[in-house]
Order: C-alpha cells, then sequence, then structure tokens
C-alpha cells in the first residue's frame, strides 16, 4: 500500500493512504485523492477561499463607498455588484452573507449616519432582518477596526 505524508501547516502532518477519500466537513465535499499535487490543492482551498472573500468583501465595501458618495441609480448599483461577485466567482451575490457585511463596511466608509444609514440599511436588507444585522455587523466592525 503506496503512503503519502502531506505537511498541512506548522506542526501538522497528515497520512493518507492511496484510493482513500478526503472529505472537509467545511466544503461538505468529499475528493478523491490520486496524488499528493491534488491533496496538496485540495488542503490549500480553504485558505485560498478565505483570501478571496476578503477581496470580495473589499471590491464590495469600496464600491459600497463610492456609489452611496456619488448617488448613482440603484439598478445601476446591481448591475455593477454582478461584476464584481463574477469577478470573485461568486454566483449570487444577493444570497452571499459577505455581500452584506461589506455593504456595512462600505456605509461606514462613506460615514453615514443617523436616518440615512437607516434608509441604506433597509433599502439594501430588502426588508430581511438577517441581512440588517450582517450590514450592521459590517458597519460595526469597519469603525472598531475589525
Amino acid at each position: 500500500m503506496r503512503r503519502w505524508v502531506v505537511r498541512c501547516g506548522v506542526g501538522a502532518t497528515l497520512v493518507l493512504a492511496a484510493g482513500c477519500m478526503l472529505s472537509t466537513s467545511s466544503e461538505s465535499i468529499s475528493k478523491s485523492v490520486s496524488s499528493p499535487f491534488t491533496l496538496a490543492s485540495t488542503l490549500s482551498t480553504s485558505s485560498s477561499s478565505r483570501g478571496e472573500e476578503a477581496e470580495y468583501r473589499h471590491d464590495v465595501a469600496e464600491y459600497t463607498d463610492a456609489y452611496v458618495r456619488s448617488g448613482g441609480r440603484y439598478d445601476a448599483f446591481q448591475r455593477r455588484l454582478g461584476e464584481i461577485a463574477a469577478k470573485h466567482g461568486v454566483s449570487d451575490w444577493e444570497t452571499n452573507d459577505a455581500t452584506y457585511v461589506a455593504f456595512g463596511e462600505g456605509l461606514a466608509r462613506a460615514k453615514v449616519q443617523g436616518v440615512g444609514l437607516e434608509t441604506w440599511v433597509e433599502n439594501l436588507a430588502g426588508g430581511d432582518p438577517g441581512r440588517v444585522k450582517l450590514i450592521q455587523q459590517g458597519y460595526r466592525d469597519y469603525q472598531t477596526g475589525r
């Protein structure tokens, strides 16, 4: 039986036998391991996707900030969000929590407050209380430097 030893990070080692399956609970995907190279790319997926999500959030927050300051039309805002999402491999920005956290960050960057903030939050969240919380979280996180 062939075995592979793969370094998974600082001090962690994973030993796999040929033909076994690797399952990551965070992704709920089982992947067949056919070579150490396949395994290495599988193990790096979660850290690269975290970095990609951070880049996506940054771009959406930056765009939200610029859009709020410019006073543009909402249909144009949605169209550009779709382009940003596609660039980052996000297939449906409207169901992605990171989008709403980024909206909050963008509103904080634009220094929107009071009734204006409430109006933006309600419009961006589409009346969804869960999305309102995500936007508020992004707003607070930006203000506190998280």
